[in-house]
């Protein structure tokens, strides 16, 4: 992003709001799916536009690519300032498996249409339908298991008390007077963990989240303005 450059900084109101339009749009297709499985039209297998699965599942790929697309993007130019907490590595880690699942998705509907998978005595319509996808779906997480864990390391929440120096990427650790050594600072969400499994399940965060990021855009609208008749002059 370049440094006052108004159209910028446009880009950058509008990724708060594509990102996180991915998950409340999904939670509204979850209820549109079942409405229309209720209805009796939504139709898992249906390829006409009668049928709301069609509709539903287009609509939910434009979401996530509007979604991805504004992540790569924030990544791109935030990612001098979040090298040491491997944003990249933290996307692939998790795009990867959705990524791939979309990819079986599609290759299971050709091997469909083109008669490679029937029924047979061994194979039932629903092995080849759900099946099949979820045991490859079981298989794959496993080598991603090992991938989340070197992605989301513990390492930056468990961090030396430190002190920032006079360039801002460099820090100094505070010496313990006692023991002669660094003092670590760790962060311990209550017994066991319980009070981050608690947050972790509070969807209020996101509301929250959503709710404070749009006052922060909404307040620098004067200055953006301010920074375009500046330059105009």
């Amino acid at each position: 992003m370049t440094a006052g450059d108004p159209s910028d900084f446009l880009r950058s109101q509008y990724t708060w709001f594509f990102v996180l339009q991915y998950p409340i749009v999904s939670f509204i297709l979850a209820i549109a799916q079942s409405i229309t499985q209720a209805l009796g039209i939504y139709c898992l297998e249906g390829k006409k536009a009668y049928f709301a699965h069609l509709w539903i599942t287009i609509i939910g790929i434009i979401s996530l690519g509007m979604a991805m697309v504004n992540i790569l993007r924030f990544h791109g130019n935030l990612k001098s300032h979040m090298q040491e907490h491997k944003p990249m590595m933290k996307l692939l880690a998790f795009k990867l498996v959705v990524g791939l699942e979309f990819l079986e998705q599609i290759v299971f509907m050709v091997l469909d249409a083109t008669g490679a998978l029937k029924p047979s005595d061994t194979l039932s319509y629903a092995d080849i339908i759900i099946g099949l996808p979820t045991l490859i779906i079981c298989l794959q997480v496993v080598p991603f298991a090992f991938l989340f864990y070197h992605a989301y390391s513990i390492k930056p929440y468990t961090k030396m008390n430190v002190k920032r120096s006079g360039d801002s990427q460099q820090y100094l650790a505070v010496v313990d007077s006692e023991t002669g050594g660094p003092r670590v600072k760790r962060y311990q969400g209550g017994p066991l963990g319980v009070k981050a499994w608690i947050a972790l399940f509070n969807p209020g965060e996101l509301f929250r989240n959503i709710k404070s990021t749009y006052k922060m855009f909404h307040a620098s609208k004067p200055e953006l303005k301010e920074t375009t008749m500046s330059l105009d002059s």
